[in-house]
């Protein structure tokens, strides 16, 4: 929490997905938690990531927990709070 009692944004770091996925599709997977703020997609091939910004961090804790490992098209997310 902030200073002022409110809750602050949080950003997570996404890998794992590979050119397999496109930016929309990943941020509507992970706005089923929360309110994404903002999408920075890497494209790197098969070693592309992503750092979403959720509004609150609790949602972005709860997309991580719920995501993080979790198999699609084959491949295997990692979802990480960002450094």
């Amino acid at each position: 929490m902030s200073p002022s009692g409110r809750s602050s944004s949080c950003t997570l770091y996404v890998g794992g997905f590979g050119s397999t996925l496109a930016a929309s599709d990943l941020r509507a997977l992970f706005a089923r938690h929360g309110s994404v703020r903002e999408l920075r997609l890497v494209d790197r091939g098969d070693a592309s990531f992503a750092y979403l910004t959720f509004d609150h961090e609790a949602e972005a804790e709860l997309a991580r927990r719920r995501l993080d490992g979790l198999r699609l098209a084959g491949r295997t997310l990692r979802v990480a709070v960002a450094q």
